[in-house]
């Protein structure tokens, strides 16, 4: 009996840099590596985003196929309703809450297409409670004949999981310099990043060295390494396709990262990092990184917890203990103390053996939890859509 093929859309409209449509450039790699069939369609609003991360994608073509796949610029409604209305959608995925264009809901609406489409609508990576509570759940659309799912990336089992792509798990683990190298890959966002540097210039390993990543952040870690005197090697990086960043990433002895894509990448090869949350109004950040830390914190003994807690919550603006004011720790709102930031970023540098052991069990625990391709398809067969 021939094998059904799944017809499924990515949309996505890149909002804040590469880290949406670097989910969905992996989420497409990791479904087209399943064993089952599957016909991509890809969606954006930034085609010149997409190839920056996949190498022979052609920024400027409003239609094109690329790796087995067919992508079409968001903002050629034209071309995008001939080829769609040729061959209607059948499963339509809308990450990070991106809705869809006029064209498509034209299609899904009025003009109504001869089978019942299914959208599945794929959230923001959290750690908070209502991943859970959310993953699954229906929701309306303008017509019984597009249903709508939400379905939750995330740190549990009663979750959609991580992307567990093989070439990302496959990546070489052996240090990026010669076997001395103490390596550090930062890429972060806009901040002071001077207690930072200070930290990193007292850090016991001489042989430190700290590889900048291009993004909004490094012209003000830049700043504050000339500032403070230049003392480690600094190597600015540009940027990358998503398989040589993975690379990059997995050998690196420790990581500063941002934003969700790199994060979730930092939590499954297991190597000791600081994540810097998008910052929000309200400081809503720190509920993102607290939910977290709670996921993390089993994994750890409370001594060696205690510091990454205090860390992870210092570089995120917040009060960096319980017996520290924000007074004296800044404000929810106005970041950390400098000299409170150096202390946190300094403990956590010089615990960094004693880390290890937590970052990899954890590392191991998310792996455990399964596929976020695989749990979709299996999603997807489960709940009739294929």
């Amino acid at each position: 009996m021939r094998q059904k093929t799944a017809d499924i859309t990515l949309l996505c409209k890149v909002v804040d840099n590469f880290g949406d449509i670097g989910f969905v450039y992996r989420l497409a790699r990791a479904l087209s590596a399943l064993p089952d069939s599957v016909r991509i369609r890809i969606v954006t609003d930034n085609v010149a985003a997409l190839a920056g991360l996949a190498p022979g994608v052609d920024a400027a073509a409003a239609r094109q196929e690329h790796g087995g796949w067919q992508i079409f610029d968001w903002n050629a409604p034209s071309v995008c309703m001939e080829a769609f209305t040729a061959e209607p959608p059948r499963i339509v995925l809308e990450c990070f809450q991106c809705g869809r264009p006029d064209w498509l809901d034209c299609l899904l609406f009025e003009r109504t297409v001869p089978n019942l489409v299914h959208i599945i609508m794929i959230d923001y990576l959290t750690a908070e409670d209502y991943a859970e509570t959310f993953h699954g759940l229906q929701s309306l659309t303008r017509s019984a004949r597009v249903p709508k799912v939400n379905f939750m990336p995330g740190f549990t089992e009663k979750t959609g999981g991580l992307i567990l792509d093989e070439p990302f798990l496959q990546a070489p683990a052996a240090p990026l310099a010669a076997d001395s190298d103490f390596t550090v890959l930062f890429f972060c966002y806009e901040k002071d990043w001077s207690p930072v540097v200070r930290a990193l210039q007292d850090f016991s390993p001489s042989n430190r060295k700290v590889l900048v990543a291009e993004g909004a952040g490094r012209a003000s870690f830049m700043e504050a390494w000339k500032l403070c005197g230049r003392s480690f090697p600094v190597q600015e990086i540009p940027f990358l396709p998503q398989e040589e960043w993975d690379r990059l990433l997995c050998r690196a002895q420790l990581l500063f990262v941002r934003g969700e894509d790199s994060l979730s990448r930092a939590c499954l090869c297991g190597t000791p990092f600081v994540w810097q949350a998008y910052p929000q109004s309200e400081s809503y950040q720190l509920v993102k990184v607290r939910a977290l830390l709670d996921r993390m914190r089993g994994f750890f003994a409370p001594k060696e917890f205690a510091v990454v807690e205090r860390c992870w919550l210092s570089v995120n603006g917040g009060c960096v203990s319980a017996a520290a004011s924000c007074s004296e720790g800044g404000s929810a709102g106005g970041g950390s103390h400098g000299g409170d930031l150096y202390s946190a970023v300094g403990a956590f540098l010089q615990a960094y053996g004693r880390l290890r052991s937590g970052f990899q069990a954890f590392s191991e625990r998310l792996k455990k939890n399964g596929d976020l391709a695989a749990r979709l398809m299996t999603f997807m067969q489960k709940n009739g859509m294929l």
